[in-house]
């Protein structure tokens, strides 16, 4: 397993410390990380300095993600191209985050999320979620043509319709060559046990963000015990864990970091680094 964090951290890291980010982008090379999970839109506006800086670090990508609106707008040019530049840059994944619902819409669906066949039910009626699936579809058949793996990923959001493990579970079953990327502290948001989710969902991971979750004492979730950003390893989320269960059924690809929101993204990453290294070496 290789380590890769999120360029938005490097970028939070040098606003905050005023180092330039190609040195944090050096450091964390110095750490173990070799990768970094970039914004489509980022990379666009930025690449010709972001690609030198990336490479005299040492550093690959190892995801490309953006955010669409495929419910309402099914358009899928943009996406199509970010796989497209995938491919040219030799990056083998992409996150697609698809759209999500309206509030009523939400709220109807999430009130089924414990029962597989009441959500495949709604879900298959859905206008909205039709017209996602549909767009996935377009777009894993262009990643087999360019080998690219299209992944879907556990979101922290109540809209969107693919946050808890029966919602991603009807996208994998509904979107040929659907893949998923396991966010670790994700399943605490909607109150799901990360450990059922990833026994549910395994047989589909390709991908893994490592976030762990700070425990809040005002939070009385049964398995969301708060949702502060946190370095690896030292929240309540199972991280070493799921490590172990990812290895035994050989998964040896990326352990994203992310901590969204870390006061000193900095330090957080360097720990996060060190705990992820120990649970690989």
């Amino acid at each position: 397993m290789k380590l890769s964090v999120f360029y938005d951290h490097i970028l939070d890291a040098s606003r905050q410390s005023g180092i330039p980010s190609a040195d944090l982008a050096v450091y964390c090379h110095d750490w173990g990380i070799r990768a970094v999970e970039l914004k489509y839109a980022y990379l666009k506006e930025h690449e010709d300095t972001l690609l030198p800086e990336l490479n005299h670090a040492g550093l690959s990508i190892s995801c490309l993600y953006e955010f669409f609106d495929f419910g309402r707008n099914p358009d899928t040019s943009s996406a199509k191209e970010m796989l497209q530049t995938a491919a040219l840059l030799s990056v083998s994944k992409v996150l697609v985050i698809p759209g999500s619902l309206d509030p009523q819409e939400a709220d109807c669906l999430n009130a089924l999320r414990d029962d597989y066949h009441a959500t495949e039910q709604f879900m298959n009626h859905s206008k909205a979620i039709n017209s996602m699936r549909q767009a996935l579809g377009e777009l894993t058949a262009l990643g087999q043509e360019l080998g690219v793996t299209v992944t879907l990923e556990d979101f922290d959001g109540n809209v969107q319709p693919f946050h808890c493990k029966n919602q991603l579970l009807w996208f994998m079953k509904h979107v040929p060559s659907l893949r998923y990327t396991l966010d670790m502290g994700n399943f605490a948001f909607c109150d799901e046990d990360v450990m059922l989710a990833y026994e549910t969902l395994s047989d589909f991971i390709v991908h893994v963000h490592c976030k762990d979750r700070a425990p809040d004492a005002s939070c009385t979730g049964r398995f969301g015990r708060g949702m502060g950003p946190c370095a690896a390893g030292e929240g309540y989320i199972p991280i070493r864990r799921l490590i172990d269960l990812l290895r035994t059924r050989g998964y040896d690809g990326y352990l994203a970091i992310e901590h969204f929101g870390a006061p000193d993204q900095m330090n957080t990453i360097r720990q996060s680094a060190h705990y992820l290294q120990n649970c690989i070496c």
